[in-house]
Order: structure tokens, then sequence, then C-alpha cells
């Protein structure tokens, strides 16, 4: 028993033990607060004037199971009231931002509400003609437009629709109105409004469909341009159109931009906007032509004389095919073609009616001019009249040597100036037979040149002509299937050069081809020369500074001008002779008219690489004796940088123009290799007297010359300078438009053709560019496809190249080129940073 009492107590005493080392319970520990979900925030659509209130229904809640809708806030572009009901008489697209922060948590979500237009009551063409629901219907952003420096604010003011613009310089340039406007095909249409302005301002109005790319807008009246000019006090103003497209996508424009190259900024108001069907009256309306103008073309050229031109009716529509040319020449004969051969002019009379019998008529005159060429030959002894150099030969014959070869011999006749080629067997291709000259002819981009030969052949025959170089062979100018007679007659080709400066091979393929025959070819008067036509741009290349390094290289001497830092350095790396002080001169390009019986100051700095004195030279020139108006003697200059001064009284006799130089060749002994400096600086010359101009330009060595403009866009920390590398422009604010700053180049005329444009630049950031040519004169509008081209550097310091071909239809003048710095919009990137034109071209492109 006792035992049993003792196993008892052990027992008892080792569940004692057990429980006291029973762990205790860990409690689960809270979540980590990582993550917040939005509910019933998805997007929506809904109908016009729909109640909606931004928070109902979304709701906040972490990860950690908290609800944190309570600290929930938002942000939009659309307008909600305090009570966070959304304006949705407000068409469109709204985003909204819902956030939430906890500590250093936040949550994010947009949503996106779509407000639908209201309908169209029944029986009426427009929505909300009357403004009762606001603006809606009338500030699609898909409609609504502005660019160009335009703004436009549409409201709703005593029940009118209220617009506060700012004109840009297209007409179109604010705009507004509505499309999807249901027009029958073959109906008539009146459109009436009424309107008011805080100033009187001409507007255009427009019926037809935009579209999202060329031609960009369908006209749905062509040829019947309606302006109203909108007064100071409420008038009712209309016009009538008939719609002859099967297109209900259109709709009517209020285009409030520049008109005939003026832009008035103004408030206007519009009210009671209506499109109503009427009746079709009888058809008292004459077609309209578009599109004619005087022409030029080139002697040999081709023209259609129809190209461009149409013709429509209010009634009939497009007409162009109706049109009737009679062309009568300079002797009032009627003619069926253009002799494009020669020199004359010529006149077009235009006739077009439309199914009712009206007429409408037109005329215009084209020119067949000539081309000038330069008298420099480009080809080495294109007239075979000299033997060929041993060592580089002018000309030489190539033939295929393999396979089925021909046979081909040679020979130059001096006395004749002739070089004949025997071919037997024209090989495998035109190709396998050249008679070529390397290595001697350059060509430039943007020029347009004239290959002129002449030439017979033993058996009528074609060859081909072309102009290139390297292998894999870069093509310049190719002319094929030339048919040539067994008489001597001279054959042209003329071609303008669209690639880099390069030297170029000219060769005459002999070789198999449509049109071949074996026997004697013979050349004689090979001639490429450079057409005489206008430099569009001075100094595209920004090479020109004003001023030039002159030396007797005569005798060896090598002196160069450069830019460095800031700074004119005349470097000497050769001088021979020394006996005279006109051997070295640096030389102002301009030459100056100066006033009679004037004081002038003449201020600058200079040192150099030894001590020498400079002999400053304001003279007539040989007609006046080498006459110095510098009566002071030389200036003396040393090794550190100085400011000199010297003042002079100009003489009676003012009648020729004065060349300024400094004179300095008797200062340096004549020596084989070496390198002698004089650096100048802010060269200036005035008229004594307070605030007079300055007189030489770029003597600071910094200001880009040739016409090129730069507009800071309001910033003087904008800047535009000359370096060695081209024209630097260092932007460090650019403004809210494109313009603001930009480059610009105001180019006098260009006559009617295809041009191209080309620009090599640099940038210090990688970001978009905007080029442009447009017409101040016309608002600014622009000649480039698409009213713009947008281009990207997307390296920096990369060399971009930028080429963009345009037509001009009609001969124009006061043509501004112009390169955008500035705020180019979404989503193209507009920075601050150092922009380099190396340089800039336009031509015009005969090919």
């Amino acid at each position: 028993m006792r035992k049993k009492w003792l196993v008892l107590a052990l027992i008892a005493v080792f569940g004692i033990f057990l429980a006291s080392c029973k762990e205790e319970p860990i409690p689960t520990p809270e979540p980590e607060l990582t993550a917040i979900t939005f509910a019933g925030a998805d997007d929506v659509t809904l109908d016009f004037g729909t109640e909606f209130n931004v928070l109902t229904g979304v709701t906040a809640t972490g990860n950690d199971s908290v609800d944190y809708t309570s600290v929930m806030t938002y942000n939009t572009t659309a307008t909600v009231s305090e009570t966070h009901m959304l304006d949705t008489t407000k068409v469109g697209v709204h985003g909204i931002r819902y956030e939430v922060k906890v500590d250093t948590l936040t949550a994010q979500r947009w949503r996106y509400i779509t407000v639908k237009a209201p309908e169209v009551v029944e029986g009426e063409m427009l929505v909300n003609k009357d403004f009762a629901q606001g603006t809606a219907g009338w500030d699609d952003p898909s409609v609504v437009y502005n660019a160009d420096g335009s703004s436009m604010t549409l409201s709703v003011e005593d029940g009118a629709l209220k617009a506060e613009v700012v004109a840009g310089s297209n007409i179109y340039t604010p705009r507004f109105g509505q499309m999807n406007v249901p027009f029958e095909e073959g109906k008539a249409y009146k459109v009436s409004f009424d309107a008011k302005s805080s100033v009187e301002k001409t507007i255009n109005l427009q019926v037809g469909e935009l579209l999202t790319s060329a031609p960009w807008f369908e006209d749905f009246k062509p040829g019947n341009v309606v302006h109203r000019t909108i007064t100071t006090a409420w008038a009712n103003y209309e016009f009538e159109f008939i719609h002859t497209r099967d297109n209900q996508r259109g709709g009517l424009l209020f285009e409030l931009g520049a008109l005939n190259g003026v832009a008035v900024n103004a408030t206007l108001w519009f009210d009671n906007i209506e499109i109503v069907e009427v009746e079709v009256g009888p058809d008292e309306t004459a077609p309209t032509f578009a599109g004619v103008a005087n022409k030029s073309i080139l002697v040999d050229g081709t023209i259609d004389v129809l190209a461009g031109i149409t013709a429509n009716d209010i009634i009939d529509g497009d007409l162009t095919s109706a049109i009737v040319a009679v062309i009568k020449n300079s002797a009032e004969e009627t003619v069926t073609t253009i002799d494009t051969s020669v020199e004359g002019t010529y006149t077009v009379y235009l006739t077009v009616e439309d199914a009712a019998g009206n007429e409408a008529t037109a005329e215009f005159t084209i020119e067949v001019v000539s081309m000038q060429f330069n008298a420099t030959n480009l080809v080495a002894n294109g007239s075979f009249e000299a033997d060929l150099t041993v060592d580089a030969p002018e000309w030489a014959v190539w033939h295929q040597d393999w396979g089925t070869a021909p046979v081909v011999t040679t020979a130059l006749d001096t006395t004749a100036g002739t070089f004949a080629v025997d071919i037997t067997g024209g090989g495998d291709a035109a190709w396998a037979i050249q008679l070529h000259q390397t290595g001697y002819i350059n060509l430039e981009m943007g020029k347009t040149y004239r290959l002129q030969f002449t030439v017979k052949a033993e058996v009528a025959r074609s060859i081909n002509a072309a102009i290139g170089y390297g292998n894999p062979w870069v093509e310049y100018g190719r002319k094929d299937g030339i048919a040539i007679t067994t008489e001597d007659a001279v054959y042209e080709y003329l071609f303008t050069v669209t690639k880099e400066d390069h030297a170029v091979n000219l060769v005459f393929e002999l070789g198999s081809q449509t049109g071949f025959a074996d026997g004697l070819v013979t050349f004689s008067d090979v001639k490429i020369q450079e057409a005489v036509l206008p430099t569009h741009i001075a100094n595209g290349d920004f090479l020109a500074t004003g001023w030039q390094a002159f030396s007797n290289d005569w005798d060896g001497s090598v002196a160069t001008l450069d830019v460095v830092d800031g700074e004119f350095v005349y470097n000497l790396t050769k001088y021979a002779n020394g006996s005279a002080g006109y051997m070295l001169q640096l030389i102002y390009g301009t030459k100056l008219t100066l006033e009679a019986n004037t004081a002038y100051t003449f201020v600058f700095d200079a040192y150099a690489s030894q001590d020498i004195s400079l002999n400053p030279f304001f003279t007539q020139g040989e007609a006046a004796g080498w006459n110095n108006l510098v009566t002071t003697g030389v200036v003396a200059i040393t090794g550190t940088k100085a400011t000199y001064t010297l003042q002079f009284t100009t003489g009676t006799d003012m009648t020729l123009p004065f060349e300024f130089k400094f004179e300095f060749g008797t200062q340096f002994t004549p020596f084989e290799t070496g390198a002698e400096w004089i650096k100048f600086d802010n060269l200036s010359m005035k008229k004594d007297g307070a605030d007079m101009p300055e007189l030489l330009v770029n003597g600071n060595a910094e200001t880009v010359i040739g016409g090129h403009g730069f507009y800071d866009g309001g910033n003087a920390a904008n800047t535009m300078a000359y370096s060695a590398n081209g024209a630097v422009f260092n932007v460090s604010a650019v403004g809210g438009q494109a313009y603001e700053p930009h480059y610009y180049y105001i180019i006098d005329a260009l006559a009617p053709g295809n041009y191209t444009f080309v620009l090599h630049m640099t940038s210090s950031v990688a970001r978009d560019f905007r080029l442009n040519i447009v017409l101040p004169d016309s608002g600014f509008a622009s000649i480039l496809e698409g009213s713009k081209y947008d281009f990207n550097v997307a390296t920096a310091d990369e060399m971009v190249t930028v080429t963009v071909n345009f037509v001009v239809a009609t001969a124009l003048t006061n043509v501004k080129v112009e390169l955008d710095f500035g705020t180019l919009g979404d989503p193209l990137v507009s920075t601050v940073g150092i922009f380099t034109l190396h340089n800039i071209l336009i031509y015009q492109n005969f090919n």
C-alpha cells in the first residue's frame, strides 16, 4: 500500500513539473502595411448632364485590413464642386487621381471618366446650338485647335459662347466647331449665327471634315471662301452652300486666326448657331479656279500647263476635268504645246462651264527661260587639245577583260580636239566599256551642273553618262539611253547634287545596252559647268567672318585667319620675300562710306607672337592714290593684349568708299616653317558723338554674319555666337511657345520649283527641335507639308543631318526659315542646352 501511495506521489510531482515547463502562447503579429488597394474606381462613361460624385463607391483598403477611405484625397483637371460633384456638362475624358498617404507609403489610382456629348435634338443639325448646355458640343479637343502662338478660352456668358482669342499666325489657329453634322449629298444649307466682338475682327467660316493625316481637311465648299467681319455690336451673319459629297463626318468650323497676314486678338461672343436646309435656287454662280499663277520653265524642260490647277462649282462640285486651256505665243498665235527648246513667253487662257451654263475664265503666263552657266569647265582637258598627263592622265578607257570581253582601241587627236573609242563587242553590260575621268572633278551639294558634250558614232547607237564615285558606286547623276547619230551633235544633261561635297568620276558607258552597235565613237568638247542660280542662304557654312587674311602667296607665303576663344588669330606658318608692308594684311571685307569732314574714332585690342608695328590703313584705293586717313603712323604691338585708340578726320571728297586693313609685311623675317601670329579683338569704329552706331560688323569675333538672326524669346541670357564650328546657340531658358527662342533667316524670293533643305547640327543634350519655313506676309503660314518638321537629336553631341524636301507652287517673297528651340509640346522633349548649327542650305532641285 505504501508503494502505491509513493507511486501516486511521484506521478503528481512529475505532472506539476511538466506543467511548470510548458511554453507560453506567442501572440500573432499585426500585419505590416505595404500596399493599399482601391475599389470602385473603374473607368466609366456618362451621359451628358448625369449627376456623378467622384467619391461615391470609391474605397481604399490596406493589406492590413484597415479602411483608409477617410484619408483618401484626389486631384483632377476637371471641374469638381466642393461636394465632389463632377461637372458633366464638360464633354470629353476627365482624369482623376485618387491618393492615400500613410507614413512613408503613398498609393495612387488613376480613373478616367468620359462624358458623352449631348444628343442632337430631333430635327436639328447641331448639338447645343444656343449654348443652353454650356460649351458642350463646341469644345471637342479633336476640333478645337491652338498652335503658332494662339490661345483660346471658351466659356458661356449670359447664354452666349464667349471665345477669348489670341490669334496665331495661321487662319485656323485658333478654331472651334463641331463635326459629325448630318449633311446630305445634293442638298443646300444655310448657316447662320449671331455674333459680336470686343474689336472688329474678320473670321473665316469653313465647312468640311478634319482628317488625321495629309491633306488634313476635306473641304465641303471648295472655291467658296466665306469671310465675315464681326463688329462690336450684336448682328446676324449667314452663308449658304451646297453639299456635293457623300460625307456626314464633317461639320462647321469657326477659324479665328490671322487673315491675310493680319492677326487680331479679340474676345468674341456667339449665339444661336444654326444650320437649316434650304431650297436650291437657280444656279447663277460661276465655277471658281484655284492654283492659277504665272510659271517659268527652263529651256528643254517639261511642263504640264494645268498642273496644280483645279476648278470647283458650288453645285456641280469638282470640274477640274472640264477645264479647257488655250495657249497663245507672244505673237498671239494659238499653239497646241509650249516649245521649251527656245526662250519665249506664252499665255494660257482657261475656261470652265458648269451644268447651268455659268462660265469662269482665268489666264496666266508661262516663261521659258535659259539657265546661265559659269564659264569654268570642271572637266580637265575636256577639249582634248592637250596631251594626257603621264602620271595622272585626265582620260582613260577601262573595259571588261574576262568572259565576253570586248576589243577596244582609243585615239587622241589634239589637233582635231577629239577622243575616239573603237569598239568591237559590247561585253556583258553597258559598264563593260568606260571612257572616264577620275580625280579631277569636285561637286558641291546643292549646286546644279550641266554636263555637255559633243559626240558622234560610226553607226547610230545609244550610250550612258554617269557621275559618281567609289565601289560600291555612289551616284550623283546619270543619263541612260542617249541616242547618238553619225553626225556630231551636242548633248546636255542637267543635274542637281543632293549628296555631300565630293570628288567624282565622269563615266561614259559604251558597252552592251539597248541600241548598242559596234564601231567608232568620237567625243569632243566635254564640259561640266555650274549653273548660275541664287544663293538662298548666304554664309550657310558659317565660314565667313567679315575679315580675311591676305599674304603674298604667289611667293609661297602661307597665312590663315582663325577664330579662337573669341579672338581673331592671324596665323603665319611660312613667309617669303618680306620686302613690303602690303605682303601681309588683315582686311575688313566690307567697304565703308564715310561722311565728309567728320571725326571718327577707331579702337581695337591686339597682341602678337613678337613685338611688331601695325600700319592701320583707311584708304580709297588706287583711284585716290592709296591715301590713308590715319596720319598718326604705325601702332606698336607687344606680346601683351592691350587696347589701342586712333582718331582721324575725313576730308572733303568722300565720293569713293573706304577699305580698311592692317599692313605688317615688313614686321616678320622670312622663314620656311614657323608659327608667328597676331591676335585681334573688339575692333570698333564710330563717328564721334554720343550713342553713335557701330560701323564694323563682327569686330568682336563672335557675331554670325550673312543675315542669320536669333530671337532670344525675351530672355537676354539666350544667345547666338560665332564659333569655328558654326553658329552656337546657348539656350538657358525656353519659353512657352516653340519659337521662344529661335534661329531664323529671311530669303528674299523663291521661284516655283522643287527644293531641298539640309542642315547639320549637334546638341549638348538629347532633345527635339522644330524646323519650319513660313511666310510672314501670309500670317506665318508654313510651306512645309504638315506645317512643320520636327526632328530629334537622340544622343548628345551626335552630328545630325536633317533633309527636308518641299515644293514652291508659285513665286514667293519674304520667306522665313526658322529653327525652334522653345517648348514644342508633349510628347516632344524641350530642354535647355547648347546647340551648334554647323551648316544650313536650301537649294532648288532640278533632278
